[in-house]
């Protein structure tokens, strides 16, 4: 429940501050001020600083540590992850390391302030990534295959090796800046850059657990073709990590060329072409039901299928960037509305459920089709709003007493083993 809270948390704030700027509503004094004077130069800087937020402190802290911690131990039938102690440890180290990014948005904080929030990030979540690897691997039941295991637990385990691997390296690239003494803003923006390309793996892998999971929920079939998801996802989470690791430690920064770039991503886009044909297999062979969770679903459908088409295009690297992003926000309200009930006691109010997804639609394909402008602006009116209607719905969860549901809400399509569990009561949760 930290993780997600430190999600939500992290999420408006990255979410307002690119509303902010989309709309234009940031004073031209702060801008100046953040762009040393360069106020030409302001809006890259801080959509970097949106990224950062929405992407190492909401969308992987909450797919992981929220979702992963929540429910990798209930489908395993564990009484809790392998050490608690140090999810709490590394749950605290991202917490510094949003505070630190949060501090550096004020031009008075010195540049090694965010080196520093960056390396507490990476340790915290390779402590996350190590508790997860050895709960996977050690708290299972006895009887239990690796191949009987959910596709969701999968899809944490191969992200949480994919942070094993990728996350000392860019502490390692952070540590070479600090010790550099040269000017830290441009040199941690390329390495950011650079590591877009794990970080797309990074966001993928654990929401394709998610939907997967969903899509056979309301589809009432289980999924089709799993040993091709699987195969899927594993190619993704150690490939995709083992190009960019062995690019980066091979010539550094500057040598990252172009064939690498389309190499990396091909390792990415090809298995979510793959996964979402399983997908489409399993919604044929089953029977469809609406519901918000499934809607959601869609929405990840849609904004992957996009960010595939965008990465055909030249130099569409940064369009597959920004889809992916959106993609992961769906994927988090999926896990969201499919999971509330069975964390706090009731399920969110279907109506403005539905009234949050139609804004952040709305607002997502404005923003994607504009980021200034007219549509743009609009964009960011629509994603305003339904931050708002979120967090009116967050509110509600907390304060509402919990309620008698059952322990499957979501009828026969839900197989999996927390559905077995009796619904957390709200002192649990």
């Amino acid at each position: 429940m930290l993780y997600l809270v430190l999600a939500i948390v992290s999420g408006m704030t990255g979410g307002l501050l690119a509303v902010g700027l989309q709309a234009g509503l940031l004073p031209h004094g702060l801008l100046e001020a953040w762009a040393g004077g360069d106020a030409a130069g302001a809006a890259e800087r801080i959509a970097r600083r949106h990224g950062m937020m929405m992407v190492f402190f909401c969308a992987l802290p909450a797919l992981c540590g929220g979702f992963g911690n929540w429910f990798v131990p209930l489908l395993l039938r564990a009484r809790a992850l392998a050490f608690p102690r140090m999810a709490l440890a590394g749950w605290a180290l991202v917490a510094m390391g949003f505070v630190g990014v949060l501090a550096g948005l004020s031009p008075a904080v010195a540049p090694q302030v965010s080196v520093f929030a960056l390396l507490a990030w990476c340790l915290g979540m390779l402590l996350q990534a190590i508790n997860m690897v050895a709960t996977i691997l050690n708290m299972g039941p006895v009887e239990q295959r690796l191949r009987d295991l959910p596709m969701f637990v999968w899809a944490q385990g191969l992200t949480a090796m994919m942070a094993v691997m990728v996350m000392p390296v860019l502490a390692g690239g952070l540590t070479r800046i600090v010790l550099s003494g040269a000017d830290m803003a441009p040199r941690i923006d390329a390495l950011l850059h650079v590591f877009a390309g794990p970080e797309i793996a990074l966001l993928l892998l654990p929401s394709i657990g998610i939907v997967s999971q969903v899509i056979e929920t309301f589809s009432n079939a289980p999924l089709q073709m799993p040993r091709v998801v699987l195969g899927a996802l594993t190619v993704m989470s150690i490939g995709g990590a083992s190009v960019w690791v062995h690019d980066l430690l091979h010539g550094g920064l500057e040598h990252m060329v172009a064939p690498a770039a389309v190499l990396q991503l091909a390792l990415i886009v090809l298995p979510v072409l793959a996964v979402l044909a399983a997908w489409g297999q399993t919604v044929r062979v089953g029977r469809v039901r609406a519901s918000v969770p499934m809607e959601w679903a869609a929405g990840f459908v849609a904004l992957v299928l996009a960010g595939s088409v965008m990465s055909l295009r030249a130099g569409g690297m940064a369009d597959v960037h920004a889809a992916t992003l959106y993609a992961a926000v769906f994927a988090l309200f999926t896990g969201f509305y499919y999971w509330i009930g069975k964390m706090v006691g009731h399920v969110a109010p279907a109506g403005a459920s539905r009234l949050h997804f139609g804004l952040t639609v709305g607002g997502t394909v404005l923003s994607l089709l504009a980021f200034h402008g007219m549509a743009g602006m609009l964009g960011a009116v629509l994603m305003g709003l339904s931050i708002l209607v979120f967090a009116g719905i967050v509110v509600q969860a907390g304060l509402r007493p919990a309620e008698t549901l059952p322990t499957n809400y979501w009828g026969p399509g839900a197989r999996t083993p927390e559905w077995q569990t009796p619904v957390s009561t709200h002192g649990d949760a």
